[in-house]
Formats: structure tokens, sequence, C-alpha cells
């Protein structure tokens, strides 16, 4: 599936009912350098935090136009200055691929100094008082994170966690995003949602063939068991907060982004 492109109409579509009048913030931690998630969430009329070390000149724009509260920093476990490993991909260098983790597949040799703040900092650097989404795209980094929420208050829990897994393999290879260690942090991720009392969710594969899988995490026995494709390559899982959505709704936005389109498009010919 297109993953980023499926995942932003979910957002789209479901952020107006999960917070009609906009009250909560959007946080986007990872922006990148393409599918400007901060962008959605500020289009929507929320009140919007970037979190992304080196923005690019377009995400400056960007942040300037709404505007968006932009902030120059990792977001990790710590108050203070830690390393970052410089992406590349295919021998090129790509900050998408950056990581604070040495060992992480994108992660190159080269190594910048950057600020870093947790979680009870930024959020209490943005005067946050409910927040409806967190998007989380770090590379490999996103468990350091999820962990903290462990320590929120109850009316800070985001109403929306989406977060990003696997890369660079296939979970059947079972290597670079998929390794052991990295698929264990993306299960802890998914440990620490479910012990929080996050139950609907949603999966968006980039795997060929895949649709975007819904499933209830709280139904899962993660000790023996995990929501992932056989063939699964990398995605984005959106975990929900005591809120619950038709299937057949998630089915419908998604459709358009996945081997499911012409089906889609048959069906709203005839209907």
């Amino acid at each position: 599936m297109r993953v980023e492109a499926c995942c932003q109409a979910l957002l789209e579509h479901l952020l107006p009912d999960l917070d009609p009048q906009q009250q909560g913030l959007c946080i986007d931690v990872g922006v990148g350098t393409f599918a400007f998630y901060c962008e959605l969430f500020a289009r929507l009329g929320f009140t919007t935090v970037a979190v992304e070390p080196f923005p690019t000149d377009k995400l400056r724009a960007v942040c300037g136009q709404y505007p968006i509260q932009l902030i120059e920093q990792c977001l990790s476990d710590q108050v203070g200055t830690q390393t970052l490993h410089m992406g590349q991909f295919a021998n090129l260098a790509n900050s998408n691929f950056s990581s604070l983790a040495a060992d992480w597949f994108g992660a190159s040799t080269t190594t910048r100094s950057v600020p870093t703040l947790n979680l009870a900092a930024l959020l209490k650097h943005v005067a946050a008082a409910r927040i409806t989404a967190f998007k989380l795209d770090i590379e490999g980094w996103e468990p350091v994170v999820i962990q903290q929420f462990a320590e929120l208050p109850a009316e800070l829990m985001p109403q929306v966690v989406m977060f990003e897994y696997g890369g660079g393999s296939s979970r059947a290879l079972g290597a670079k995003g998929w390794s052991p260690r990295f698929f264990e942090g993306t299960m802890t991720c998914l440990k620490t949602l479910q012990q929080l009392g996050y139950d609907f969710s949603v999966m968006v594969d980039y795997a060929s063939g895949t649709q975007a899988k819904v499933f209830d995490l709280q139904s899962l026995d993660l000790a023996h068991e995990s929501p992932f494709y056989a063939n699964g390559v990398y995605g984005n899982i959106l975990c929900f907060y005591r809120q619950r959505f038709s299937s057949a709704i998630i089915h419908r936005v998604c459709a358009p982004y996945g081997g499911g389109f012409a089906n889609w498009l048959i069906s709203r010919l005839v209907s």
C-alpha cells in the first residue's frame, strides 16, 4: 500500500470525529522531508507542533504559513545532547534515515551532536493540556519515546498514536528494521500501548497485495502473536485510545491506496 498517503487520508477522515472542536494538540515527531503530517494537522484546524532537528526550507515555510510551532530538537529519553547518526540510503545521504540508534540500518558513520528533550519536557514546553494525535517516525527510536507514555496522566494520553515499524527488509528475512532488536522494540511499543488501554488499531503496510488491517490491540496475546503480515515491509500502526470506528469506513478510506483500488472503483460506479 501507499503507506503515507493512506495514513494521511485516514487521519484526515478520523481526526474531526476524534476531536470535533480541535481542542487538543497534534504533534508530528520526526517530520522528515516529505509527507508533512504537521501540515495536515494544521490544515484541519489543530494547534500543531513539529519536532525535527534538521528542518528543510519547505518545512520552515509550511510552519510559517499556518503557523506551526517548530522545535529543532530530537525527542528522546533525556534532556541534553545526544549523537545523531546521519541517514543514508543506497549509499547516498538521506536525512529521513537518521537515527539516534547507531545500529539502525539507515544510519551512517557520519554523526552530529543534537539537542534532545524527553516527552515530559516536550509537553511542558508546548503547554499541552490535551493531545489529539501523536505521530512518531524516528527510525528505530520509537519505543524509547512510547515507553514514556506510561508516565503521563490520563488527561494527556493521546487520542491516537501513530508510529512507524520495520523498513529496509521484510519480516520474512528478519533483517534491518525487522532484526530481532528492532522488532522487539516494535513489540514493546504495542505492549506499552496495550497496557495503557489503547484498543482499536489500524496497520498500513507497504507490502504488495496487502490491505489495511483493523485489529483490537486488547485482544492480542503479544507474548505469542503480532498483527504483522508475513511479507510485511514497513508501515505505520495507528492505535486509538477508547475510541472505535467501523472497519468498513477504514477499508473504504484506504482502498484507493492499495491493491483493492479496482474493486473500490467498481463498487463506487455501481453504487
